[in-house]
């Protein structure tokens, strides 16, 4: 009897790998994914195939949400980006290095379908600590409206700070509405901490929250953003979550470097309606748009710049479009940060391209990890991009947690988007991208100053990596596409 049931056992689980796999392969997706799924349910069979069903399916094909950011954009400036094409592509405009630049601003035009705001001012923050005393400062000067949205949100002492804020604000008759990632945030936020939320009377949902079912077998896709609009007015975002540790560096770091914004002017409006956009996912209420923008274009002095964003169910990848874009178009210079590196073929055929034609390449990445996987991952990208005339340089002051992007001086981002394939094809992701020397420069000159903490990689280093070192690295990058 025992025998019986467990040959049907067997049986059963031979039908569901076979019937596992031919899924995988018809799903299309990039052979070193499928590969690396297709090892996992050999390997270990129940466990594989659980974790494909909560991981691997491929919801993309399906909208994972109601509403993307670049509906929203269309819905509400498609006559001025259809302006603004007109305007940006005549001859005239056509020197080459206003070629480089109006690239990427057709890019962004067609793809998100976001318009070109010239009328910014932006403070660029590189330390937590000035970043938080501004933002609080703000939050407590507010006088409508405050929208916060976080990949994590931590119930730490910061986001004790900002509760405490947020609380005094409500009773003034402010409203507020909050934004916590389903993942991200899970387990961060107490449930003391959410219940005096509620019972002061402030708004919040979890984007795709774990507690419902449907959202669980979604777990492998997250809104990565980090966003604040206050008043209409005043907005932030950049790589800083909720947290302690993007002050001090945390437990685990002597200190913590990253990149945020500050902004002022009509490109507020823009990350206004990714906000508006996202709660419309978490909640299905639309708000009424004219309490919320509240800017008014004066002149049009000030810093040009345009909201790129990208998810799952977008229909382009924006994102990577865009740093392969002011990669593959660069003249002299590209400067790149982020934490992780795990690129698609694209990206590394770009940046060894673009170092060959003698295009001076520096990335740069943390060399103080807090992921070890996608960090072993990164070596096996190396050497050929260190052959090709790559430099490459290894944060070591700290955690490294800067998303930056610098093209020769003239067109520059930061915001969310690491250089790895979950940011680019699995997570809701926010950039600001600037044509501006002046903020440029103050982004190359940060770049500059992180080198004196940063050692450089060397060819000869991935050379004399041991045997276990180098299969170790390997085993990872098979599994980097899951990560």
């Amino acid at each position: 009897m025992i025998s019986t049931i467990l040959q049907i056992l067997y049986v059963m689980n031979v039908f569901i790998t076979i019937i596992s796999i031919f899924l995988i392969i018809l799903s299309n997706k990039e052979s070193e994914a499928s590969i690396a799924w297709i090892m996992i349910i050999l390997i270990f069979p129940i466990v594989g195939i659980g974790l494909y069903i909560l991981i691997g399916l491929d919801w993309r094909k399906h909208k994972l949400v109601p509403k993307l950011p670049e509906e929203y954009f269309k819905e509400h400036y498609e006559s001025i980006i259809e302006f603004q094409k007109d305007y940006i592509n005549q001859p005239e405009m056509n020197d080459d290095i206003m070629n480089d630049i109006i690239k990427n601003m057709n890019l962004l035009l067609n793809s998100s379908k976001v318009p070109l705001t010239i009328d910014n001012k932006v403070k660029v923050y590189f330390s937590g600590k000035e970043h938080f005393t501004d933002l609080m400062k703000d939050l407590e000067d507010a006088s409508d409206t405050i929208h916060m949205e976080y990949f994590i949100w931590r119930s730490d002492s910061l986001g004790e700070e900002i509760k405490n804020i947020l609380v005094r604000k409500v009773k003034q008759g402010i409203k507020i509405r909050l934004i916590f990632d389903g993942l991200g945030s899970f387990g961060r936020i107490s449930f003391k901490y959410r219940r005096e939320l509620r019972e002061a009377g402030i708004d919040f949902s979890y984007f795709l929250d774990l507690n419902r079912f449907i959202a669980r077998l979604k777990i492998n896709y997250s809104n990565h953003k980090k966003i604040v609009v206050i008043d209409g007015k005043t907005a932030y975002t950049g790589g800083m979550n909720i947290g302690s540790e993007y002050i001090d560096g945390g437990k685990k770091f002597p200190c913590w470097r990253d990149t945020h914004l500050k902004i002022t002017g009509s490109g507020v409006s823009l990350l206004q309606s990714v906000f508006l956009a996202d709660w419309y996912n978490c909640k299905k209420e639309t708000l009424k748009e004219q309490e919320l923008f509240k800017y008014k274009e004066e002149n049009g002095k000030g810093t040009p710049l345009q909201i790129a964003v990208s998810g799952p169910d977008s229909k382009w990848d924006t994102l990577e479009m865009l740093y392969f874009n002011m990669i593959n178009n660069a003249n002299h210079e590209i400067l790149i940060q982020s934490p992780y590196f795990i690129p698609d073929q694209a990206i590394l055929k770009a940046m060894e391209s673009a170092a060959l034609s003698g295009v001076q390449v520096l990335f740069m990445m943390t060399g103080v990890p807090d992921k070890k996987i996608p960090w072993w991952s990164a070596f096996t990208y190396f050497q050929p991009l260190l052959e090709a005339g790559v430099r490459i340089f290894h944060y070591t002051e700290g955690f490294l947690h800067s998303k930056m992007v610098i093209m020769d001086e003239l067109v520059s981002t930061v915001g969310t988007c690491n250089m790895d394939i979950r940011s680019f094809r699995l997570n809701y992701e926010v950039n600001a991208v600037f044509y501006d020397e002046k903020i440029t420069e103050e982004l190359r000159q940060q770049f500059l100053d992180d080198m004196d903490n940063c050692r450089e990689l060397t060819l000869e280093e991935i050379h004399k990596m041991s045997l276990f070192q180098q299969l170790r690295n390997s085993i990872c990058r098979i599994f980097s596409p899951l990560l």
